[in-house]
């Protein structure tokens, strides 16, 4: 029996724009060319397309530039199938057109790290910094260590949890763009150059990077584990985002999103799983979501049994609130 679904927090339609310009796909390179070229063989999930003889004509290689509304139209279908990889080109924002967005809570040495790697890195070495503070036991504290990377402090006097801090950076934001990164995380230098030109195609929500293994200072037995399968490495191939896929989501700790896409934002109800919530509610309005490992965000994994063992179930928790309000794309 089909399990109805239950809507959450709302989210705008995208613009009916198309791809600009410039911009280009490539065929994956696990896609494949069949019936001399009449149809290709590829996508997540894996499907034959079958190409129209306009459409074989304007994809006579492997790359397809667009150039006007027919190529615009093939390159989006192309993407949103999975079996071509973007290229982007044309208008997008930069790095002044983003503020990067903190939720933390009692991770004071997290932040400190962070905000270190931000002002290292000259791209993102003048960008606003709201940390939101997410209820910690020692307020001064963080916000020492906050004016110190000259970051600002938004409080919540209890915590309300991180999809609700989130949302707090969403509405004090201004930007075109916002940047989420958990306190655990440590930006790799030139992400934010890797991830903003992705935002050329109007109808991008979010993008996210691929989220790998901080050097553990005090490596347990788990640490190779989540060095090689961490849940929050989506692995080393570029891809759509939506559920029933190949990748039916991204995590939360590394986003770069529109902020105007976003509505209402996370569903400050959910204490786990509201970044797939996030991205499933994005999908279902039209919005697309790509993921880019060619940028990198380090984070701090769990080392210890204990550690690692919590994490996981917390993430098993989310099952249940995903069912709830998305029905059958949970499975």
């Amino acid at each position: 029996m089909s399990r109805a679904a239950t809507p959450g927090p709302a989210v705008p339609p995208p613009p009916d724009a198309r791809l600009p310009d410039g911009y280009a796909v490539r065929l994956d390179p696990r896609t494949r060319r069949t019936e001399d070229g009449a149809a290709l063989l590829g996508g997540s999930p894996l499907r034959l397309l079958r190409l129209a003889p306009r459409a074989r004509d304007l994809l006579a290689g492997d790359r397809l530039t667009v150039t006007d509304a027919a190529t615009a139209a093939l390159a989006a279908r192309l993407l949103d199938a999975a079996a071509a990889v973007p290229e982007p080109a044309g208008p997008a924002p930069g790095p002044d057109d983003v503020t990067v967005v903190v939720p933390v809570r009692d991770r004071t040495a997290g932040v400190a790290r962070l905000l270190a790697a931000l002002r290292a890195d000259p791209a993102t070495a003048g960008v606003r910094v709201l940390v939101v503070d997410d209820g910690s036991a020692d307020p001064t504290a963080l916000a020492a260590v906050a004016a110190a990377g000259g970051a600002e402090v938004l409080r919540h006097e209890r915590s309300a949890g991180p999809a609700a801090a989130r949302n707090a950076g969403l509405r004090a934001a201004t930007t075109e763009v916002v940047a989420l990164l958990d306190s655990d995380c440590v930006p790799v230098a030139g992400w934010l150059g890797t991830l903003l030109p992705h935002l050329a195609d109007p109808r991008l929500a979010v993008v996210a990077p691929r989220v790998t293994a901080l050097p553990a200072g005090d490596p347990g037995w788990v640490t190779p584990y989540e060095t090689a399968v961490s849940a929050l490495d989506m692995g080393p191939s570029p891809a759509p985002v939506a559920p029933l896929s190949g990748l039916s989501y991204v995590p939360s700790a590394a986003l770069l999103a529109r902020r105007a896409a976003l509505g209402e934002g996370f569903d400050a109800g959910m204490r786990v799983a509201e970044d797939v919530d996030l991205v499933w509610r994005l999908a279902a309005a039209g919005w697309r979501v790509r993921y880019d490992p060619a940028a990198h965000v380090a984070h701090d994994h769990p080392s210890s049994t204990a550690a690692w063992l919590r994490r996981r179930a917390l993430y098993g928790t989310g099952a249940a609130p995903l069912a709830a309000r998305h029905g059958d794309a949970v499975a």
